[in-house]
């Protein structure tokens, strides 16, 4: 989905078609790809991006809400043209993190509102034609397992986990259709990583006093990776025009968290 949508259309869109390259869009829950737009969030919780020790060897002066020292994976990719939607500690349920971050829901929004801009100043026809070369980056899952589901005892009561990867996977699915119905054309896919790896939850382990991984919860990433990977699969054929890419977060992270000596 593109480059900060609070810098939006017009300074970035509006330039010749032959010298145009192909636009990023960047719907995503992590901080990886967040350029900060949780700052624009109405009242809500203060974003520990605007703070030290961010940015401060890095590109920018100071703290931008970017959780890194500098620009982050889509800033480059969307530097000449784009809108990024991304939001750290969002969902692709909107009841995870509610209130404390942009849900995938109301990011689709935000490229609705992107589109009627884009139809207002280029016309209908190029507005197709460039959203249809757009490329769509998409990181999102993550805090849905964490938050939403493995530090939610009322969730785990209602949904037993492979009922609830399967909710997760629909509720994808289904803005992956919204976004193709609305021209997209040209997908990418970041897997969820080892998420028991993690810091957070490696605290979880109860069952261990060494700080090993959280099993229960790379289980989970695993399970959505793989539900993922069968879906577009399936869609490849069934959504005219549909290309993608879908990389293996997960195994890269994996790989280095067991050999961290070959990096």
């Amino acid at each position: 989905m593109r480059l900060c949508y609070s810098q939006l259309v017009s300074r970035h869109l509006v330039v010749p078609r032959r010298s145009r390259p192909a636009p990023l869009f960047s719907s995503s829950a992590t901080p990886f790809v967040d350029s900060g737009n949780n700052n624009y969030i109405d009242n809500g919780p203060e974003n520990p991006g605007n703070y030290k020790p961010f940015a401060q060897n890095g590109f920018f002066k100071e703290p931008t809400g970017r959780f890194s020292d500098g620009r982050i994976i889509v800033d480059y990719i969307a530097h000449v043209n784009g809108v990024n939607f991304a939001s750290g500690g969002a969902g692709i349920l909107s009841t995870t993190n509610q209130g404390q971050a942009i849900d995938l829901k109301t990011q689709l929004k935000h490229f609705e509102e992107v589109q009627n801009s884009l139809t207002k100043n280029l016309g209908d026809a190029e507005t197709k034609e460039l959203l249809s070369e757009a490329v769509y980056f998409i990181s999102i899952g993550s805090n849905d397992y964490m938050g939403g589901y493995l530090g939610n005892p009322r969730m785990q009561e209602q949904h037993p986990p492979e009922e609830y990867v399967g909710m997760i996977i629909g509720r994808l699915t289904q803005a992956i259709q919204e976004l193709h119905e609305k021209g997209g054309r040209k997908f990418g896919f970041l897997s969820l990583p080892p998420l028991g790896c993690l810091p957070a939850l490696r605290a979880l382990n109860t069952k261990s006093n060494e700080g090993s991984c959280f099993e229960e919860a790379s289980t989970l990433a695993l399970a959505h990776n793989n539900a993922l990977k069968a879906v577009l699969t399936r869609i490849e054929h069934l959504f005219m025009g549909f290309k993608y890419s879908n990389s293996y977060f997960y195994n890269w992270l994996d790989d280095r968290i067991n050999n961290p000596t070959k990096y």
